[in-house]
């Protein structure tokens, strides 16, 4: 790619269209010294700053801008190498994101908590990362009171099935989803009707990583109740972990 295709490439077309185009661009760089590698970054730097302005993310892709951290090094171009180290900052930090967002739908806020954690401390200035962790940690200094109180409930009252859903709901929060399962079951068997504690068993499967079973549970809410969004969500994601794992 010559530097005038470079400087009239829209990013706006394709995200990988990009990548693709700025690799080559950081391909024919020499050592970054010469004025030509010079002029070279510099158009780079504006479309990656485009691509942020435009999808508010960095482009996708850390090894480009390892590779280029390394090249604005060497050229003495220390703004360009600090920008470089940010973007992968900020891509593991959107990575460690979803990991922990997607633990916090499985009422997991143990792991979740770890996870924003980690993102937040990446990228300080990650857009959700700081909202979602402090959402987190306030469902953890609720869990243990939570779950005392329902078993108190249970205890006064072992044929209502808030009592049981909100101690399997306490114990998912706590990272506890294995021994959550039954409670769910005791919840299920009281009210085989119940929408959310079929949802919250098949978000705890999920975080198990017990996708198959979860498809199940999801896709039998979604029959009598297709405007379930926490089954369309657990299905979706499901189904994608089911593939990739």
């Amino acid at each position: 790619m010559d530097l005038k295709d470079l400087k009239e490439l829209d990013v706006t077309y394709s995200m990988k269209g990009t990548a693709d185009a700025i690799n080559k661009a950081i391909g024919q760089l020499s050592d970054g010294s010469s004025a030509q590698d010079k002029e070279i970054l510099t158009v780079i730097n504006r479309k990656l700053l485009e691509v942020d302005e435009a999808f508010d993310r960095p482009l996708d892709s850390p090894a480009i801008f390892g590779k280029l951290k390394g090249v604005a090094s060497a050229a003495g171009q220390s703004d360009l190498a600090t920008y470089c180290q940010k973007q992968v900052n900020m891509i593991e930090a959107n990575e460690r994101h979803f990991k922990g967002y997607t633990e916090l739908f499985y009422g997991n806020c143990v792991t979740a908590s770890e996870l924003l954690k980690q993102a937040a401390e990446l990228a300080p200035g990650h857009p959700l990362a700081a909202i979602d962790l402090e959402k987190t940690e306030k469902r953890l200094v609720k869990a243990d009171g939570a779950l005392v109180k329902a078993e108190a409930g249970i205890e006064k009252n072992p044929d209502k099935v808030i009592n049981w859903l909100n101690k399997a709901k306490a114990l998912m929060t706590m990272g506890k989803l294995e021994e959550a399962l039954p409670i769910f079951d005791r919840a299920i068997e009281l009210d085989p009707e119940s929408v959310d504690a079929m949802a919250k068993k098949g978000a705890a499967l999920e975080g198990l990583g017990r996708f198959d079973e979860a498809v199940i549970l999801f896709k039998k809410i979604l029959e009598t109740k297709p405007t379930s969004q926490i089954a369309k969500k657990g299905l979706n994601l499901a189904e994608y972990f089911g593939e990739n794992k």
